[in-house]
């Protein structure tokens, strides 16, 4: 594809009523509810390849978008004493002026009141999602108080272990211009 092309995304129906997506959770089911993602990749490759983007060129560019993701989810910073994520992914919407999905430096991001909302509210979203997932599990209130007591270290400080796989952002490093 040629540089500057528009590229159209790969468009997936990976909702459960889907024929092909009912055919794949059937092969998931006869390895008794266990899959590695190689196998559904193989499985989709040799059933129909509905579920995954099968052109090559637009398969190759959107892994680049997804490992551009990871890069920018791979960098810590210190912000405020605290070690954080150095890029959070901001969305357009009215309280915020940008035209797509645009990774943002914390700072940036910790000085506009709409971007600082919108995290919240997507901290929110995860937590209840979470709460959802813990529920499930049916915590006894020994477990529910130490995640409670985990999550206060957390949120004031006392959680500063190192995260794997992270690189840390010099603190002299300039926020990105706008």
């Amino acid at each position: 594809m040629t540089p500057g092309a528009v590229r159209e995304p790969f468009s997936c129906n990976w909702t459960a009523t889907a024929p092909h997506v009912r055919k794949a959770l059937a092969f998931i089911r006869k390895q008794k509810g266990m899959v590695t993602v190689d196998q559904l990749v193989t499985w989709d490759g040799t059933h129909g390849r509905h579920l995954f983007d099968w052109n090559d060129e637009s398969a190759a560019y959107h892994h680049r978008l997804q490992q551009a993701r990871m890069f920018l989810n791979s960098f810590r910073a210190k912000f405020e004493g605290k070690r954080v994520r150095a890029f959070i992914r901001i969305h357009p919407d009215e309280n915020v002026d940008v035209a797509e999905s645009t990774y943002i430096n914390i700072a940036v991001i910790a000085k506009h009141d709409g971007m600082r909302a919108q995290v919240i509210n997507d901290i929110r979203k995860r937590m209840a999602s979470l709460a959802s997932e813990l529920k499930m599990w049916r915590l006894t209130n020994e477990e529910q108080e130490e995640l409670f007591e985990r999550l206060a270290e957390a949120m004031n400080g006392a959680d500063e272990e190192p995260v794997a796989r992270r690189h840390k952002i010099p603190e002299h490093a300039p926020a990105p211009a706008q």
